[in-house]
């Protein structure tokens, strides 16, 4: 049987739960907070708590068990190009299908996430016995120090298969629990060995060998084979039970940590902001964090708000009143009204930072999304009008500032929606100055800013929030 694309079949679709990931993390011993904890995951590139990727590959595999022979498996090539996140949608496709493969992918949305092509009917190799000595899964994901990847060597006991052959019976029965209890330890290389915590897994190369289920093999050993630094790509031999991987991963960046208190206070001159009372929206982390430590730092009282990651916003306004600053705590989300989630500020604030922002780099389906578009309209424009009206209803005089940004001008890949909205902030921000005597914007297109949001695996140059906020809090200032 073959089929091509524009045929190809919906196998099944999967809607990812917590649950899911609980089950496989407890089957592998992956526990990669990228995986497991929403905080942290949020911190990451995917932007949430990612869906371990060859758990969404041998749900695949076992979707497609009982209609194709996978008894006869002897290769597999699967490639991850998107992360699968909890909540999502995901769907299988049977692309291509005969004697002597298949060829699968899974997709959220319409946009492809992995590859899978299984190779059938070939002659396993006998596999080459390894010594080595074996530990046991770590209970937390190592941290790799770069310089020490290149030619690391061990191996790990692999868990009991009867817990992952429980998730993927059909799979199970075709090619071993053993095999599979392997191809689950090869995300547990990856995520929780090396590179450990900050990793992401790109490609899996497999070879099925003639070892039997219930060979003593019950571990998995593993070599890095090459590092590459300009790339932070690292390439991996694993061997296990009935299985032989070549496994192509990434150091992804570390969080971002904030700039501290102390750091940004030598850059102020005491008492410099005494006169000005802010508030600043999205004054949890990134930007908006700098900006509030910047005027506390100075004397200025701040109210902070944030819409998501309520201990972040609450570890800022510790630091800065146990640096003998003002700040107060609110939570508000830009795509709701200003005044029920404002109502208790304390301030009358002269000025206004706004720093609320969507998920910027996401995956997408079209070139143009109206969807995503009336996201970032909303919460780029909409909400800081609300909140300039807002801030003159307690102010006679008031200073917004808007952050713009150079990707007006440079364009880049997937955020036609976001420089749309953008170009359009600045219109609207330029416009209220006009309209409403009382309210002065200040509006700058601020280069890349070094936050978790625009962190990449390949080193990019960013700037710290800090040294690109303090000159326009004093603009803003001068006539405070």
């Amino acid at each position: 049987m073959n089929r091509s694309d524009s045929t190809a079949a919906t196998a099944m679709v999967r809607i990812w739960s917590e649950t899911h990931q609980t089950a496989f993390a407890r089957a592998t011993g992956d526990v990669n907070p990228m995986h497991m904890d929403a905080r942290v995951a949020q911190r990451t590139l995917a932007g949430g708590p990612a869906v371990h990727g060859v758990h969404a590959a041998l749900w695949a595999l076992d979707a497609c068990a009982e209609t194709y022979r996978l008894e006869d498996l002897s290769g597999l090539q699967m490639r991850f190009e998107r992360f699968v996140l909890v909540g999502d949608r995901t769907e299988l496709a049977v692309h291509e299908a005969d004697a002597q493969g298949l060829r699968l992918s899974l997709s959220v949305d319409g946009v492809r996430a992995a590859t899978i092509q299984a190779t059938l009917g070939e002659a396993r190799p006998r596999a080459e016995p390894v010594a080595v000595a074996s530990g046991a899964i770590p209970t937390e994901p190592v941290v790799v120090d770069p310089s020490t990847i290149a030619g690391a060597t061990g191996a790990f006991w692999l868990p009991e298969p009867e817990a992952i052959a429980a998730l993927v019976p059909r799979l199970a029965r075709a090619i071993g629990p053993a095999r599979v209890a392997a191809l689950g330890g090869l995300s547990t290389l990856v995520g929780m060995v090396v590179p450990g915590l900050h990793s992401i897994l790109s490609k899996i190369d497999v070879t099925l060998t003639d070892e039997a289920d219930g060979s003593s093999l019950a571990y998995l050993a593993y070599t890095v084979k090459r590092f590459q630094p300009m790339l932070q790509s690292v390439t991996t031999q694993a061997s296990g039970p009935g299985l032989e991987a070549r496994v192509e991963s990434f150091v992804r960046p570390r969080p971002v940590e904030p700039e501290s208190l102390a750091d940004l206070a030598a850059l102020v001159r005491p008492g410099e902001f005494s006169a000005v009372s802010a508030l600043v929206v999205g004054g949890s982390r990134g930007l908006g964090a700098a900006t509030a430590k910047l005027l506390a730092a100075g004397g200025g009282d701040v109210c902070i708000t944030y819409a998501s990651g309520a201990s972040e916003a609450e570890a800022v306004a510790e630091e800065i009143r146990k640096g003998g600053g003002r700040c107060q705590v609110l939570h508000y989300d830009a795509k709701h009204p200003v005044g029920p989630q404002l109502q208790s500020m304390a301030m009358k604030p002269s000025q206004l930072y706004h720093f609320a922002t969507p998920r910027i780099f996401r995956q997408k389906r079209a070139a143009f999304e109206p969807s995503c578009f009336e996201e970032m309209m909303r919460v780029y424009n909409y909400a800081f009008y609300d909140l300039s009206l807002f801030c003159l209803e307690r102010r006679d005089r008031v200073a917004a500032f808007y952050p713009s940004t150079t990707a007006i001008d440079e364009a880049p890949r997937d955020t036609l929606e976001y420089v749309m909205a953008k170009t359009a902030g600045e219109i609207l921000a330029a416009t209220l100055a006009r309209t409403y005597p009382n309210l002065r914007t200040e509006i700058e297109r601020l280069p890349r800013v070094k936050t978790n949001q625009t962190a990449t695996i390949f080193p990019v140059p960013a700037a710290p929030p800090g040294d690109l906020m303090l000159p326009i809090i004093r603009r803003l200032s001068a006539e405070a």
